[in-house]
């Protein structure tokens, strides 16, 4: 049996930057086409949390992270009754520079979720895919479907709009989310994980230091 600690280094001032490098990193494991996922925890009145696993859209133009849905589904009702969420991305097997295999945790903590205008929404409706928008117009999140039903609805969809561009539907929207605090963890075969942690201060500026796991 063996143990020793896992030390997180050269860790630069902004926890966006860091965040895009171990991204980078974790994708090399990845085919292409690989989309990064998130699982997103919210505030929920009827469950207390909920989370759930969404898709990483990438960073907006003020570098918050973003994630697309439909203004029908139970996550975009939590966020407008409640915009405060929490954020976390795993990446295990992410070699580092002499090839070792360490597992990435990063975590958006105290995130406020703000929406997106909808001046945006044409350019990110026309990136997705054709499974994506027929989804957007056929399925009713979370309610009881009878399958041979969604196939025939899905089916005549994809027939009626054949060599058609599909209408972005007003449902569609997306959330940036704007953390208090950046974690992150990182720890390889038995260790003790490591990590560093950016406290946005009242200045605007991120303090960094590593805490105990």
């Amino acid at each position: 049996m063996t143990s020793s600690l896992a030390k997180i280094e050269d860790f630069p001032s902004d926890p966006v930057e860091f965040f895009k490098k171990i991204l980078q990193e974790a994708a090399k494991g990845h085919p292409d086409g690989f989309v990064q996922e998130m699982n997103l925890a919210t505030v929920d009145e009827e469950f207390g949390v909920l989370n759930r696993t969404v898709l990483y859209r990438g960073l907006t133009q003020d570098n918050c992270v973003f994630y697309i849905t439909h203004r029908y589904v139970r996550n975009f009702k939590n966020l407008r009754a409640n915009p405060k969420a929490c954020i976390t991305f795993y990446m295990p097997d992410v070699k580092d520079g002499a090839g070792n295999q360490n597992t990435w945790q990063v975590r958006l903590i105290g995130a406020t979720a703000v929406e997106l205008a909808q001046s945006e929404m044409d350019a990110l409706w026309a990136k997705e895919n054709l499974a994506a928008q027929i989804r957007g117009h056929i399925c009713p999140c979370g309610e009881p479907i009878n399958y041979d039903d969604l196939k025939a609805k899905h089916d005549q969809f994809l027939q009626d709009h054949r060599g058609k561009s599909i209408e972005r539907p007003a449902s569609y929207t997306a959330w940036k989310f704007q953390p208090q605090r950046w974690d992150f963890l990182k720890v390889g075969l038995d260790q003790i994980a490591d990590r560093v942690q950016y406290r946005l201060q009242k200045d605007g500026k991120w303090a960094s230091m590593h805490v105990s796991t």
